[in-house]
Protein backbone atom coordinates (compact mmCIF):
# COMPACT_ATOMS: atom_id res chain seq x y z
CA UNK A 1 0.00 0.00 0.00
CA UNK A 2 1.36 3.39 -1.02
CA UNK A 3 0.62 6.03 1.63
CA UNK A 4 1.10 9.70 0.74
CA UNK A 5 0.62 12.83 2.78
CA UNK A 6 -2.07 15.35 1.86
CA UNK A 7 -1.94 18.96 3.11
CA UNK A 8 -5.25 19.83 4.77
CA UNK A 9 -6.75 21.70 7.71
CA UNK A 10 -5.07 20.96 11.03
CA UNK A 11 -8.49 20.07 12.40
CA UNK A 12 -8.24 16.56 11.03
CA UNK A 13 -5.58 14.03 10.19
CA UNK A 14 -6.12 13.21 6.53
CA UNK A 15 -4.45 10.51 4.47
CA UNK A 16 -4.46 9.63 0.79
CA UNK A 17 -4.17 5.91 0.27
CA UNK A 18 -3.68 3.60 -2.67
CA UNK A 19 -5.40 0.21 -2.49
CA UNK A 20 -4.72 -2.62 -4.92
CA UNK A 21 -7.57 -3.17 -7.37
CA UNK A 22 -6.79 -5.84 -9.90
CA UNK A 23 -4.32 -4.36 -12.37
CA UNK A 24 -5.34 -0.83 -11.36
CA UNK A 25 -5.24 1.14 -8.12
CA UNK A 26 -7.97 2.90 -6.18
CA UNK A 27 -6.74 6.17 -4.74
CA UNK A 28 -8.76 7.93 -2.09
CA UNK A 29 -8.70 10.35 0.82
CA UNK A 30 -9.99 9.23 4.23
CA UNK A 31 -10.52 11.19 7.45
CA UNK A 32 -12.38 11.26 10.77
CA UNK A 33 -15.31 13.69 10.30
CA UNK A 34 -16.18 13.90 13.98
CA UNK A 35 -17.15 10.37 14.93
CA UNK A 36 -15.23 10.67 18.19
CA UNK A 37 -18.05 12.90 19.36
CA UNK A 38 -20.87 11.03 21.05
CA UNK A 39 -24.28 10.74 19.47
CA UNK A 40 -25.55 12.94 22.28
CA UNK A 41 -23.01 15.65 21.40
CA UNK A 42 -24.03 15.54 17.74
CA UNK A 43 -27.66 15.66 18.76
CA UNK A 44 -26.97 18.80 20.77
CA UNK A 45 -25.25 20.36 17.77
CA UNK A 46 -27.91 19.41 15.23
CA UNK A 47 -30.85 21.19 16.80
CA UNK A 48 -34.12 21.44 14.82
CA UNK A 49 -33.32 25.09 14.12
CA UNK A 50 -29.85 24.28 12.80
CA UNK A 51 -31.22 21.51 10.59
CA UNK A 52 -33.92 23.83 9.23
CA UNK A 53 -31.33 26.51 8.43
CA UNK A 54 -28.79 24.13 6.86
CA UNK A 55 -28.09 24.71 3.17
CA UNK A 56 -29.59 22.09 0.85
CA UNK A 57 -26.67 20.56 -1.05
CA UNK A 58 -26.88 20.33 -4.81
CA UNK A 59 -25.03 20.75 -8.09
CA UNK A 60 -27.01 22.09 -11.04
CA UNK A 61 -26.53 21.17 -14.67
CA UNK A 62 -27.85 23.72 -17.16
CA UNK A 63 -30.90 22.20 -18.88
CA UNK A 64 -30.07 21.92 -22.56
CA UNK A 65 -31.74 18.75 -23.78
CA UNK A 66 -35.09 20.21 -24.75
CA UNK A 67 -38.55 18.78 -24.02
CA UNK A 68 -38.99 15.26 -22.72
CA UNK A 69 -39.65 12.65 -25.39
CA UNK A 70 -43.31 11.66 -25.52
CA UNK A 71 -42.70 8.21 -24.06
CA UNK A 72 -40.92 9.70 -21.02
CA UNK A 73 -43.64 12.11 -19.99
CA UNK A 74 -45.27 9.35 -17.97
CA UNK A 75 -42.16 9.31 -15.76
CA UNK A 76 -42.31 13.02 -15.01
CA UNK A 77 -43.75 12.78 -11.50
CA UNK A 78 -42.63 12.36 -7.92
CA UNK A 79 -44.26 11.34 -4.64
CA UNK A 80 -43.48 10.80 -0.98
CA UNK A 81 -41.57 7.59 -0.38
CA UNK A 82 -42.93 5.05 2.14
CA UNK A 83 -40.09 5.61 4.61
CA UNK A 84 -41.01 2.60 6.78
CA UNK A 85 -40.67 0.15 3.90
CA UNK A 86 -37.63 -1.35 2.20
CA UNK A 87 -35.60 -0.02 0.53
CA UNK A 88 -36.55 3.52 1.54
CA UNK A 89 -35.98 2.79 5.23
CA UNK A 90 -32.30 2.22 4.41
CA UNK A 91 -31.99 5.93 3.60
CA UNK A 92 -32.05 9.17 5.50
CA UNK A 93 -30.80 12.74 5.76
CA UNK A 94 -27.08 13.51 5.86
CA UNK A 95 -26.06 16.54 7.97
CA UNK A 96 -22.59 18.08 8.03
CA UNK A 97 -20.51 21.24 8.30
CA UNK A 98 -18.15 22.23 5.49
CA UNK A 99 -16.21 25.46 5.15
CA UNK A 100 -17.94 26.83 8.24
CA UNK A 101 -21.47 26.35 6.85
CA UNK A 102 -24.04 23.70 7.75
CA UNK A 103 -25.49 21.57 4.95
CA UNK A 104 -28.06 18.84 4.43
CA UNK A 105 -28.22 16.16 1.75
CA UNK A 106 -29.26 12.52 1.32
CA UNK A 107 -27.53 9.17 1.88
CA UNK A 108 -28.24 5.49 2.67
CA UNK A 109 -26.84 2.26 4.08
CA UNK A 110 -25.26 0.24 1.26
CA UNK A 111 -23.53 -3.17 1.18
CA UNK A 112 -22.66 -3.27 4.91
CA UNK A 113 -24.72 -2.51 8.03
CA UNK A 114 -22.22 0.17 9.07
CA UNK A 115 -21.51 1.77 5.69
CA UNK A 116 -23.29 4.79 4.21
CA UNK A 117 -22.87 6.04 0.66
CA UNK A 118 -23.65 9.61 -0.39
CA UNK A 119 -22.29 12.24 -2.79
CA UNK A 120 -18.64 13.30 -2.79
CA UNK A 121 -19.61 16.95 -3.35
CA UNK A 122 -21.24 16.87 0.07
CA UNK A 123 -18.15 15.79 1.98
CA UNK A 124 -15.35 17.47 0.02
CA UNK A 125 -15.40 20.70 -1.96
CA UNK A 126 -12.96 23.56 -2.62
CA UNK A 127 -10.29 21.85 -0.53
CA UNK A 128 -12.58 21.67 2.49
CA UNK A 129 -13.67 18.39 4.07
CA UNK A 130 -16.87 17.93 6.08
CA UNK A 131 -17.01 17.69 9.88
CA UNK A 132 -19.90 17.24 12.35
CA UNK A 133 -21.15 14.55 9.98
CA UNK A 134 -24.21 12.66 11.12
CA UNK A 135 -26.80 10.49 9.42
CA UNK A 136 -30.47 10.45 10.43
CA UNK A 137 -31.83 7.17 9.12
CA UNK A 138 -35.55 7.26 8.36
CA UNK A 139 -35.70 11.04 8.75
CA UNK A 140 -39.24 12.40 8.46
CA UNK A 141 -40.30 15.82 9.75
CA UNK A 142 -37.63 15.88 12.44
CA UNK A 143 -37.74 12.20 13.40
CA UNK A 144 -35.26 9.45 12.62
CA UNK A 145 -32.42 7.46 14.17
CA UNK A 146 -29.15 9.33 14.62
CA UNK A 147 -25.85 7.70 13.61
CA UNK A 148 -22.38 9.14 14.27
CA UNK A 149 -19.73 8.66 11.58
CA UNK A 150 -16.06 8.05 12.37
CA UNK A 151 -14.61 7.52 8.88
CA UNK A 152 -15.36 9.24 5.59
CA UNK A 153 -13.68 8.86 2.21
CA UNK A 154 -13.85 10.21 -1.32
CA UNK A 155 -11.85 9.28 -4.38
CA UNK A 156 -8.59 11.18 -4.69
CA UNK A 157 -9.57 12.09 -8.24
CA UNK A 158 -12.62 13.89 -6.83
CA UNK A 159 -10.43 16.18 -4.71
CA UNK A 160 -8.65 17.26 -7.89
CA UNK A 161 -11.83 18.22 -9.80
CA UNK A 162 -14.31 19.17 -7.06
CA UNK A 163 -14.42 22.81 -8.22
CA UNK A 164 -15.00 21.98 -11.88
CA UNK A 165 -18.44 22.76 -13.34
CA UNK A 166 -20.92 19.86 -13.05
CA UNK A 167 -20.64 17.43 -15.95
CA UNK A 168 -21.14 13.79 -16.79
CA UNK A 169 -17.38 13.25 -16.71
CA UNK A 170 -17.10 14.80 -13.25
CA UNK A 171 -20.01 12.72 -11.93
CA UNK A 172 -18.00 9.51 -12.40
CA UNK A 173 -16.18 10.30 -9.16
CA UNK A 174 -19.03 11.89 -7.21
CA UNK A 175 -19.65 9.44 -4.39
CA UNK A 176 -18.51 9.20 -0.78
CA UNK A 177 -18.28 6.26 1.62
CA UNK A 178 -18.78 6.65 5.38
CA UNK A 179 -18.60 4.31 8.39
CA UNK A 180 -21.10 4.59 11.24
CA UNK A 181 -20.18 3.87 14.85
CA UNK A 182 -23.30 1.68 15.23
CA UNK A 183 -24.85 -0.83 12.84
CA UNK A 184 -28.06 -0.36 10.91
CA UNK A 185 -30.99 -2.16 12.51
CA UNK A 186 -33.15 -1.89 9.39
CA UNK A 187 -30.93 -3.38 6.68
CA UNK A 188 -29.18 -1.89 3.68
CA UNK A 189 -29.12 -1.74 -0.10
CA UNK A 190 -27.00 -4.24 -1.97
CA UNK A 191 -24.19 -2.64 -3.97
CA UNK A 192 -25.14 -2.82 -7.63
CA UNK A 193 -21.91 -3.00 -9.63
CA UNK A 194 -22.65 -2.19 -13.29
CA UNK A 195 -26.20 -3.30 -12.46
CA UNK A 196 -28.15 -0.81 -14.57
CA UNK A 197 -28.21 -0.47 -18.35
CA UNK A 198 -29.05 2.26 -20.84
CA UNK A 199 -32.79 2.18 -21.47
CA UNK A 200 -33.59 0.84 -17.99
CA UNK A 201 -35.83 2.64 -15.49
CA UNK A 202 -34.43 3.33 -12.03
CA UNK A 203 -36.03 4.71 -8.87
CA UNK A 204 -34.34 7.72 -7.31
CA UNK A 205 -34.91 8.60 -3.64
CA UNK A 206 -33.87 11.62 -1.59
CA UNK A 207 -34.89 14.78 0.26
CA UNK A 208 -35.54 17.54 -2.32
CA UNK A 209 -35.89 20.82 -0.44
CA UNK A 210 -38.36 22.31 -2.92
CA UNK A 211 -40.88 19.61 -1.94
CA UNK A 212 -42.21 20.21 1.60
CA UNK A 213 -38.94 21.85 2.57
CA UNK A 214 -37.01 18.59 2.37
CA UNK A 215 -38.70 17.26 5.49
CA UNK A 216 -39.77 14.04 3.81
CA UNK A 217 -38.14 11.54 1.49
CA UNK A 218 -39.46 11.57 -2.06
CA UNK A 219 -39.07 9.17 -4.95
CA UNK A 220 -39.11 9.52 -8.71
CA UNK A 221 -38.66 7.24 -11.70
CA UNK A 222 -36.05 8.09 -14.33
CA UNK A 223 -34.79 6.26 -17.39
CA UNK A 224 -31.08 5.89 -18.05
CA UNK A 225 -30.56 7.55 -21.43
CA UNK A 226 -26.78 7.33 -21.73
CA UNK A 227 -23.64 6.07 -20.04
CA UNK A 228 -20.27 7.70 -20.52
CA UNK A 229 -17.30 6.12 -18.80
CA UNK A 230 -18.60 5.23 -15.35
CA UNK A 231 -21.40 7.81 -15.19
CA UNK A 232 -25.10 7.69 -16.02
CA UNK A 233 -27.38 10.32 -17.55
CA UNK A 234 -31.06 9.70 -16.71
CA UNK A 235 -34.31 11.58 -17.40
CA UNK A 236 -36.36 13.29 -16.06
CA UNK A 237 -35.58 14.69 -12.58
CA UNK A 238 -38.59 16.30 -10.88
CA UNK A 239 -36.71 16.21 -7.54
CA UNK A 240 -34.24 18.85 -8.82
CA UNK A 241 -33.28 21.89 -6.76
CA UNK A 242 -30.98 20.65 -3.96
CA UNK A 243 -31.26 18.35 -0.95
CA UNK A 244 -31.53 15.08 -2.90
CA UNK A 245 -27.78 15.00 -3.55
CA UNK A 246 -26.40 11.61 -2.55
CA UNK A 247 -29.79 9.90 -2.72
CA UNK A 248 -29.80 6.39 -4.16
CA UNK A 249 -30.68 5.32 -7.66
CA UNK A 250 -31.82 1.73 -7.32
CA UNK A 251 -33.27 -1.25 -9.14
CA UNK A 252 -35.30 -4.01 -7.48
CA UNK A 253 -35.97 -7.62 -8.35
CA UNK A 254 -37.35 -10.41 -6.17
CA UNK A 255 -37.26 -8.13 -3.10
CA UNK A 256 -33.53 -7.47 -3.62
CA UNK A 257 -32.76 -3.77 -3.87
CA UNK A 258 -29.50 -2.74 -5.52
CA UNK A 259 -28.14 0.80 -5.29
CA UNK A 260 -26.55 1.50 -8.67
CA UNK A 261 -25.74 5.21 -8.30
CA UNK A 262 -26.38 8.36 -6.26
CA UNK A 263 -27.63 11.79 -7.28
CA UNK A 264 -24.63 13.82 -8.43
CA UNK A 265 -25.95 16.80 -10.43
CA UNK A 266 -29.19 17.60 -12.14
CA UNK A 267 -31.80 19.91 -13.60
CA UNK A 268 -35.54 19.45 -14.25
CA UNK A 269 -34.80 17.58 -17.46
CA UNK A 270 -32.26 15.08 -16.16
CA UNK A 271 -29.87 13.83 -13.51
CA UNK A 272 -26.26 12.59 -13.51
CA UNK A 273 -24.82 9.91 -11.25
CA UNK A 274 -21.76 7.67 -10.97
CA UNK A 275 -21.96 4.02 -11.99
CA UNK A 276 -20.76 1.91 -9.07
CA UNK A 277 -17.86 -0.37 -9.97
CA UNK A 278 -15.49 -2.82 -8.31
CA UNK A 279 -13.50 0.23 -7.21
CA UNK A 280 -16.54 1.29 -5.17
CA UNK A 281 -16.60 -2.11 -3.50
CA UNK A 282 -12.89 -1.79 -2.70
CA UNK A 283 -13.46 1.62 -1.13
CA UNK A 284 -16.34 0.27 0.96
CA UNK A 285 -14.12 -2.51 2.34
CA UNK A 286 -11.32 -0.09 3.14
CA UNK A 287 -13.56 2.35 5.00
CA UNK A 288 -15.27 -0.53 6.80
CA UNK A 289 -11.81 -1.55 8.09
CA UNK A 290 -11.02 2.00 9.24
CA UNK A 291 -8.76 3.04 6.35
CA UNK A 292 -5.68 1.25 7.74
Amino acid sequence: MDIRSVTVSTLLSLTALTMPFGAEAVEFTCWDPGGAASVNALNRYWTPERIANAIPEGETVEPDRGPLPQDLKRLDETERAPIDEAPYKFGGKLLYTRGGDDYKASAQFVKENNIIIGAAHSLWKSGSQAVNVTFQQGYANGGGTLFAIDRAAVLLRWTEISDDPPSLAKSQYDYSVMRTTAASAVGKYELGIDAAQVGEDVTVAGYPVRLEGGEYMYRETARIMAQAGTAYDARPHPMYGGGASGGAWFVSENAIHKAVSVVSAGSPDGVYGPSFTQATAELVETVKNGCP
